[in-house]
């Protein structure tokens, strides 16, 4: 069934647009002219709402699009408040906190370590072996037990 041929008027009304949207759509190359101002029904319509239906499903891409990234930002939000939470509770700490620490303990021992032979050398000297032994395994013990009783954080 040929329908024929209408100007920009008449299919506006029909696609529910004005005619300017009608004109701006020929003039993108998005609907066809059949004649000089004439458009033919079928092939315009069809044309028309291919063409909003396309730009509906990219406008559905960006909202899927923007709706996941909302739901990251969220996340992120709620990530970044899980970590405050556990660093206000003691239960996690700043890697650079715990550096520190453990510098601090490898500095004490690496003192005390070093302070044994001076400590123990004078009264070795004097006493056999059995007794040096015992002087450096209770300046050894004392130097552990400090290390033990030093705080972390």
């Amino acid at each position: 069934m040929k329908l024929g041929l209408v100007d920009a008027v008449t299919i506006a009304k029909i696609c529910g647009v004005g005619r300017q949207r009608i004109c701006n759509l020929a003039s993108d190359g998005v609907l066809l002219r059949a004649d000089r101002g004439r458009f033919d029904i079928p092939s315009t319509v069809q044309a028309f709402f291919k063409h909003k239906f396309e730009k509906a499903m990219a406008s559905d891409d960006s909202t899927k699009s923007l709706t996941s990234e909302r739901s990251r930002l969220v996340k992120l939000k709620a990530d970044k408040a899980e970590r405050e939470t556990k660093v206000e509770a003691g239960e996690l700490v700043p890697a650079a906190d715990v550096e520190a620490a453990w510098l601090a303990v490898v500095d004490t021992a690496r003192t005390r370590m070093r302070l044994i032979p001076k400590k123990i050398a004078p009264r070795a000297a004097t006493g056999t072996a059995i007794e040096a032994e015992r002087l450096m395994q209770k300046e050894i013990d004392a130097a552990l037990s400090e290390l033990a009783t030093t705080p972390v954080i």
